[in-house]
């Protein structure tokens, strides 16, 4: 009857967002890279088209009779790939700096606006004095983020969370005892552990904004990361160097 309905209704709720969400995330270039390299590893076929069975030398070259006949097509996309973190980077400081020239922009329109407001209440005195209407403060247009909020995320994920993956690390290896010793490499899998929570917000955070269409939140989201990234030059060398010494002391 009726209950029946209702769990169908939020069933059929539930299985439309999740395929919003399973769409989107189809549309992340990084994601459909991943899952093309995988499908591609996967089958035997088409892998050797593109790279070699056994792994070759360094000076190997790609005109070389021995490379599979698609060699190029992998040597290229290769190369492409290796352009990513510059041109991410080059896309997150433009992103920020249109994001602070709108901002400069728009505290100059508001100057200008509440400078003409004064001449025209200076010239209208008798109206104002009278009841007239009195113009509202331009304000906010509350798409910012506030100096509290900004310094909240930046303590939060330059101060805390490094103190979050020490806790954790300290729970899995010290105490449950869960990080495995892999051919004796365990430490350097310690530090790695240690060292994902001291680094910032990744720029590709901003690229999936960008991709999927938000400009505006990615634009504010740009800024935070540039500044996360100014400040871990600090916070990263200091908890980098002290895991160092905790993991892999001299």
């Amino acid at each position: 009857g009726a209950v029946g309905r209702g769990v169908s209704h939020t069933w059929s709720a539930v299985a439309d967002a999740v395929l919003v969400v399973l769409v989107r995330l189809a549309k992340t270039p990084a994601l459909q890279a991943a899952f093309s390299a995988i499908l591609l590893a996967s089958v035997p076929s088409i892998k050797r088209l593109l790279v070699a069975s056994s792994s070759p030398s360094s000076s190997a070259k790609p005109a070389d009779p021995s490379q599979p006949p698609l060699y190029f097509v992998y040597d290229a996309v290769s190369t492409l790939g290796q352009a990513q973190v510059p041109v991410s980077m080059i896309m997150l400081s433009g992103t920020a700096t249109l994001r602070f020239m709108k901002t400069l922009r728009k505290k100059a329109i508001r100057t200008a606006k509440d400078t003409h407001s004064d001449h025209s209440e200076e010239e209208d005195s008798p109206l104002v004095a009278g009841g007239g209407r009195r113009k509202k403060k331009a304000g906010g247009g509350g798409d910012e983020f506030s100096a509290r909020a900004v310094a909240a995320i930046l303590v939060g994920r330059t101060v805390l969370m490094p103190l979050a993956g020490l806790g954790w690390w300290w729970v899995l290896q010290v105490w449950l005892g869960a990080i495995p010793d892999i051919r004796g490499h365990s430490k350097i899998l310690q530090l790695v552990i240690l060292i994902e929570s001291a680094v910032p917000t990744a720029q590709n955070v901003v690229m999936l904004l960008l991709v999927h269409g938000r400009m505006e939140q990615g634009e504010q989201l740009a800024q935070i990361v540039l500044a996360q990234m100014a400040v871990s030059v600090l916070t990263f060398t200091l908890a980098c160097s002290f895991f160092q010494w905790l993991v892999i002391p001299m």
